[in-house]
């Protein structure tokens, strides 16, 4: 992951600072891998991360989910068959054709978002 990253220009993602890069920080010092950058997880700014949800609520208590989110502007459902609830159960059974459309959905749903909240679409 830190290979990748490391001339990432912005990480968008929906709960990405407080789940995703949060969790990936996180295992990465119990593994003592070191990052190649550092992640601001600092609050109330949108560089290098835009957090759509965060923005969307403009950094306030409230959350929304990303299905809602989606919904509220008019684009589908990423978690129409699928949602994150169940990606244990259907990793348990084989069933990762699924989970690999579901993170697709998932990714596509983000980058609607992001243009659309950055009026770049």
């Amino acid at each position: 992951f830190w290979k990748l990253v490391a001339d990432i220009f912005l990480f968008v993602g929906h709960n990405i600072l407080d789940f995703d890069l949060r969790f990936i920080y996180q295992r990465s010092v119990i593994n003592r891998i070191k990052p190649s950058r550092g992640i601001p997880f600092a609050r109330y700014r949108s560089a290098p991360v835009f957090d759509t949800m965060h923005e969307w609520t403009k950094w306030g208590r409230d959350s929304v989910g990303l299905d809602a989110l989606a919904k509220a502007l008019g684009l589908e459902s990423p978690k129409a068959n699928l949602d994150g609830s169940h990606v244990y159960d259907y990793h348990r059974v084989g069933r990762h054709p699924e989970i690999y459309e579901y993170c697709c959905r998932d990714v596509e749903t983000v980058r609607r978002i992001y243009r659309r909240m950055t009026f770049t679409e």
